[in-house]
């Protein structure tokens, strides 16, 4: 036997090449979109991309470029009504004073004062509130009105009854002719008298 008569042999021996069938698409598929984003998705988030970055830069130069400045009081106003060093209004020093009267009943009176003189302030509107410690905003009362006490100026009386036994805290609020706010503690405990 020759070469070219074994190399012949040999190719009819081999079994034909089986063809792959083509993959069919089954009825209601669509075809696979490639994976990756479409050109007008990358415009999209490149775009979106840019843009935040220059506004960005935009607010970053301008917090860079200007400085922080105080309004100064208007021509003509009067001291004591203009605002303090950090532009804030002055507030009223309050002293509170809560006691227990016993069977949940609480004695709150406050001395209020201007607060560079510490004169007493007069006909001032002053409201209280409770709020007990262990559960708040579930036994707040308020605002409890509180008068002035006739023969002591400045100072702010009011009778309340709390909720339950425990530890409260006492809030003073002047709304007017200076507004200003102070808190004290009280303990209330089932033994009559002052705690």
């Amino acid at each position: 036997m020759s070469l070219l008569s074994k190399l012949r042999s040999s190719r009819d021996e081999q079994p034909p090449a089986r063809r792959v069938p083509s993959p069919r698409r089954a009825p209601g598929k669509a075809p696979k979109k490639p994976a990756g984003l479409t050109p007008f998705r990358q415009g999209l988030v490149l775009g979106g991309c840019i843009g935040m970055t220059f506004a960005l830069s935009i607010g970053a130069i301008g917090f860079l470029v200007t400085r922080p400045t105080i309004q100064a009081p208007a021509a003509g106003t009067d001291s004591a009504a203009a605002p303090g060093p950090h532009g804030a209004h002055p507030k009223a020093a309050i002293d509170i004073t809560a006691t227990h009267l016993g069977d949940l009943q609480v004695k709150i009176e406050a001395k209020v004062s201007a607060p560079g003189s510490y004169d007493p302030i007069t006909k001032a509107q002053v409201v209280a509130h409770t709020d007990m410690v262990a559960m708040p905003m579930a036994h707040r009362q308020g605002p409890i009105v509180m008068a002035e006490v006739p023969g002591k100026p400045g100072t702010y009386q009011a009778l309340t009854q709390v909720a339950m036994v425990g530890e409260y805290n006492v809030t003073v609020e002047t709304l007017r002719p200076m507004a200003s706010k102070a808190d004290r503690r009280l303990d209330v405990r089932e033994v009559s008298g002052k705690s």
